[in-house]
């Protein structure tokens, strides 16, 4: 009888300290997240403030330089430059742009939409050759912003484009009551120690990047209820996988 008290107690006590340690993850899971989003929400104003700030002289400095290239000749030198001017001014340009979409806020729409029709429009709108692409027989129905989950979409396909020359694989399934969306690149995958910063604002591994589109991608998918996650294949690459509710199928 003691032996068998003794090894119920122990195990007992045993669940008791698994149960204490994942009540403890899950408490510091939710203030890392409570401190993420007080750091986004603080970004979220000064890039607000920073976009509208430079949205006025870079379209004034955008087009005079734009006149300024059609006065020049062309093959010259100064043309060149005046042209180099235009470029970068379009970069910046692209910058602000990202900046207020990631932090634009408001609610979302909530229409009827189809989840094939929607990947397709997104891989058509990067490019439907630097894709395979696997779809389901049958619709997808669920609710949704569709501009915004499109632009999620494009995102996550020309970041998987521009990883590797060869075709990337975007893949639709469902499971369960849950559709899922599967984009795997050939490139050259994501460092380990880079997997849990890469939906960070301006964390980006490109010269010419903002780091912008992977976390507007984030926030789109998690306000409709759905999940992104990423990691790296087996035989190379990296693989993004979005996770989103299903209507008709018990989704909230």
């Amino acid at each position: 009888r003691t032996l068998v008290a003794a090894a119920v107690a122990s195990i007992l006590f045993a669940l008791l300290a698994l149960a204490l340690r994942r009540a403890i993850r899950q408490r510091e899971a939710t203030a890392r997240r409570a401190e993420l989003d007080r750091r986004l929400a603080a970004l979220g104003e000064m890039s607000a403030v920073l976009a509208h700030e430079l949205r006025n002289p870079l379209a004034s400095l955008k087009g005079h330089a734009q006149l300024l290239v059609e006065t020049l000749p062309e093959g010259e030198r100064p043309r060149a430059k005046a042209e180099r001017v235009v470029s970068e001014a379009e970069r910046i340009e692209e910058l602000t742009t990202h900046l207020l979409e990631f932090v634009r806020s408001g609610d979302l729409d909530d229409a009827p939409l189809e989840l094939r029709a929607l990947v397709r429009a997104a891989v058509e709108a990067v490019g439907a050759d630097r894709f395979e692409l696997e779809l389901p027989d049958d619709e997808l129905p669920t609710r949704g912003d569709r501009p915004r989950l499109l632009e999620a979409l494009i995102n996550l396909l020309t970041n998987a484009a521009q990883a590797g020359e060869e075709k990337a694989t975007v893949r639709l399934t469902v499971n369960g009551r849950a559709a899922i969306v599967v984009v795997s690149d050939r490139g050259p995958g994501v460092p380990a120690d880079q997997l849990e910063q890469i939906f960070e604002p301006f964390h980006t591994t490109r010269v010419r990047g903002t780091g912008l589109g992977l976390p507007i991608a984030r926030r789109i998918v998690e306000a409709h209820g759905g999940t992104i996650s990423v990691d790296n294949r087996p035989e190379g690459g990296a693989r993004f996988t979005i996770t989103l509710p299903l209507e008709g199928r018990g989704a909230s």
